[in-house]
């Protein structure tokens, strides 16, 4: 039996628990999807801007017509968006990254409404700190930014190159989201799925303060502290000699914040079932090698690490050699959210397929498609059509104090692809649609409705699984 984690989230019975950790398997029989009804999205892209990514920034932003795309191949069409793009650059509270790891570079969490790259020069698409596109009553669309979308998000996503060199992708993710930079209120809004996409070509180095306190004699020159904390292998990383290690994983102790408190966060704001993660980062391995490393940059200029992490994958980027480091750290993250988490490797020439491959996580996440290995016996054979063993609710308010959940009965068919009238309330029903759905059932859930639903409400539908 396939197990489904958050995205569709298994419970043995009764209705979905918010308080549901992410990183926590639970077979059952049932699975639940939360289905926005308006489709509305906020998506939070995380772009590595330290020395050996600028030529990442430019290939991934390159390819953000294919990302586009797939939002508005949705089957409403393009969703309702708001989207905003952060460095991983924070504050480290020392003079050691230089200034790019102080609050005075405007970044520290803060969302970025221009390019930061001085070889790319655009038009800041807006005064706000993130993009928006509302789709109005009319057919036609509210935006805060002139232009085609993937021109002003390729616009507010070249970082530059002179970002903090301790990388913290994780952490500048939960300052943009946790209400602490002011600068970003209205990103976030109620009933919206989130989806945060992180580039980089580095593990994360988000820490407590005193990391970047410790004498190089105990954990490495430069950057190299982080992984040489990051990790637990065969025997402890040296912090001064190369070697090779084995059975590496993520230490859950020591300076490093733990990956799944920013899991925890991240369903704090949404619940388990509103949130996607997806990576772009080096292959993750149990394998870690340690030595001098060459760092190329797209000019030709050459700087070489003394000791540092050796890279796990290799690709040609624009004619030039581009690298990937072990992402332990952050696929642990990715993948507590099961098929709502995805990983993509760096080291590759063009980002279009794994930007194609994100639009389809978003639609899948909040697309009608009833997904997971389902019952599809028929509980009502007098019904036309089939009937599966579900139940369906309108939510107002999800995963807040004040949420208040509805049942939707399900609706009485005049034929299989026919609902009837329910006397002005809203029913459910089920029809397939292999064009758009490519899960196992191909089933769409339909609700059926006299008027349109509240604002900020989700439909959450329970289904029998099938048994294994």
């Amino acid at each position: 039996m396939k197990l489904l984690v958050v995205g569709v989230v298994l419970l043995a019975a009764g209705c979905p628990d918010r308080t549901i950790s992410p990183v926590v398997t639970i077979p059952a029989a049932v699975a639940t999807k939360n289905i926005p009804v308006t489709a509305d999205l906020d998506i939070l892209f995380v772009i590595d801007n330290s020395a050996s990514t600028k030529d990442k920034q430019t290939v991934f932003a390159q390819n953000y017509p294919r990302f586009v795309q797939a939002l508005d191949g949705f089957p409403i069409g393009r969703p309702n968006l708001h989207i905003g793009v952060v460095t991983t650059s924070v504050d480290i509270g020392n003079d050691s990254g230089g200034k790019a790891c102080h609050p005075a570079s405007g970044q520290n969490g803060t969302l970025q409404n221009a390019s930061l790259d001085p070889g790319f020069v655009c038009t800041p698409p807006t005064t706000d700190r993130f993009l928006s596109d509302i789709a109005r009553s009319d057919g036609t669309r509210d935006t805060n930014y002139t232009g085609t979308l993937e021109d002003a998000l390729s616009c507010i996503s070249h970082v530059g190159d002179a970002g903090c060199g301790f990388e913290s992708p994780l952490e500048a993710m939960k300052r943009a989201l946790d209400g602490s930079r002011p600068e970003n209120a209205r990103f976030l809004r109620p009933g919206a799925f989130l989806a945060v996409v992180i580039l980089t070509d580095e593990d994360d180095c988000s820490a407590q303060l005193a990391l970047f306190e410790q004498p190089t004699t105990a954990v490495g020159k430069d950057d190299f502290r982080c992984g040489q904390s990051a990790y637990r292998c065969d025997r402890a990383i040296s912090p001064s000699a190369p070697a090779s290690y084995t059975g590496c994983t993520v230490r859950h102790d020591g300076y490093m914040n733990k990956p799944s408190d920013y899991a925890d966060f991240l369903v704090s704001l949404k619940g388990a079932a509103g949130v996607a993660v997806a990576l772009i980062a080096g292959d993750p391995t149990t394998s870690v090698v340690t030595g001098p490393l060459d760092f190329i940059r797209p000019d030709g200029s050459k700087t070489t690490q003394e000791l540092a992490v050796e890279p796990t994958c290799h690709a040609t980027i624009n004619g030039n050699l581009a690298i990937g480091r072990p992402s332990l750290r952050l696929n642990e993250l990715v993948t507590s959210f099961g098929d709502r988490g995805l990983f993509r490797t760096v080291c590759q020439s063009d980002y279009s397929g794994a930007l194609a491959d994100i639009g389809a996580l978003l639609f899948a996440a909040v697309s009608p498609c009833l997904e997971g290995s389902l019952d599809t016996r028929d509980i009502d054979s007098g019904n036309p059509g089939l009937q599966p063993d579900c139940t369906v609710s309108d939510v107002e308010a999800p995963d807040t104090d004040a949420q208040v959940e509805t049942a939707i009965p399900r609706c009485r068919m005049a034929a299989e692809d026919k609902p009837q009238l329910n006397g002005g309330r809203a029913c459910w029903w089920v029809a397939p649609n292999p064009d758009a759905c490519v899960t196992e059932t191909q089933l769409e859930l339909r609700v059926e409705r006299a008027a349109p639903a509240s604002p900020n409400t989700t439909v959450r539908v329970s289904c029998a699984i099938a048994a294994p």
